[in-house]
């Protein structure tokens, strides 16, 4: 939401507003000031029509910046439906407009984000609750995609937490309908056209990464740590040793340290330097890392490993 110039022209008008209203005026000319009997002067008070034309003057100047502020103020938008996803594009300029978004639970949301302000507070997007923190490059628009399955109030905020916004999750309006009205809908629209499932999000390849399996046998990847982790996914196979070396690119004192908390891994990530961490996954599963203010994650993927499978394979066969 946007301030700029309103709190002082408003402050400046309701004051000078306010000191008509009480009968004292801002300035006396010499000859609104008579002496009287006793050789002192006495102020000779302005005409009542003329302080209430000027007290009514200010009055209307805060009635129209009050006005020009309301109308202005960025409203709620509820997200439009398109091939089962569902978006809003967000403009950020001096704050998010619209800075209240509704969707519904259960469906995937793009929000997409149209950088114009070059101030650094607006250079990056954070949503805690889904754990996500993105770089917003100015005059640029970046698309971020996650899918709420509760219902609630969700706070997005600027990397500075300066600026915020809200995602509010409404239940789906399908769990309303009743049962037997459902399964009516469902086949009146199978009689007509086959269903289609809504088309899966893509996740970007530039944030995904499957480690590289060197000579003597462990896993390695390389993950830079500036504006969030990039790749912020690293794909491993269980039972092999695996070494990230993380390298940081940025002064920012969040990503100062780095947490891996299901391999009881916590070390100092100095700028400019490149530290490795090195660990051996024994089960298949998703592990987080994330920075040291746990305001920035990423996700390390632990697939079955090659030996896995071929037992696997094997006892099927032999069955």
């Amino acid at each position: 939401m946007k301030l700029k110039h309103l709190p002082l022209t408003t402050l400046a008008s309701l004051s000078l507003a306010l000191t008509l209203a009480s009968g004292t005026p801002a300035q006396m000319n010499h000859d609104d000031i008579a002496p009287t009997s006793t050789g002192q002067f006495q102020r000779i008070d302005q005409p009542l029509w003329s302080r209430v034309a000027v007290t009514g003057a200010g009055l209307s100047l805060i009635g129209l910046e009050l006005w020009w502020f309301l109308r202005s103020k960025p409203k709620s938008r509820k997200a439009t439906t398109t091939g089962g996803v569902q978006a809003v594009t967000v403009v950020v300029d001096g704050g998010y407009d619209p800075s209240h978004i509704v969707v519904q639970a259960g469906q995937p949301v793009r929000l997409n984000f149209y950088r114009k302000d070059p101030s650094s507070c607006l250079e990056e997007v954070r949503f805690p609750d889904f754990r996500i923190a993105q770089a917003l490059p100015v005059n640029q628009t970046t698309a971020i995609e996650f899918t709420p399955t509760q219902p609630g109030r969700y706070e997005f905020t600027c990397g500075m937490n300066m600026f915020r916004g809200v995602v509010e999750v409404v239940a789906d309006d399908r769990d309303t309908v009743p049962p037997i009205a459902t399964a009516t809908a469902e086949l009146t629209d199978h009689q007509h056209q086959p269903s289609v499932a809504p088309p899966a999000v893509p996740v970007p390849s530039s944030e995904t990464m499957e480690a590289t399996l060197t000579p003597e046998g462990i896993q390695t990847a390389t993950v830079t740590a500036a504006k969030g982790y990039q790749p912020n996914r690293i794909v491993v196979e269980a039972g092999r040793p695996v070494r990230l070396d993380f390298r940081r690119e940025t002064p920012s004192s969040c990503y100062a340290q780095l947490l891996i908390p299901e391999f009881a891994i916590a070390v100092d990530l100095p700028e400019g330097k490149t530290i490795p961490v090195e660990f051996t996954p024994t089960q298949p599963g998703e592990y987080e890392f994330m920075c040291g203010m746990k305001m920035n994650f990423g996700t390390i993927e632990v697939r079955p490993g090659a030996d896995a499978l071929n037992i696997k394979t094997h006892t099927h066969a032999t069955a």
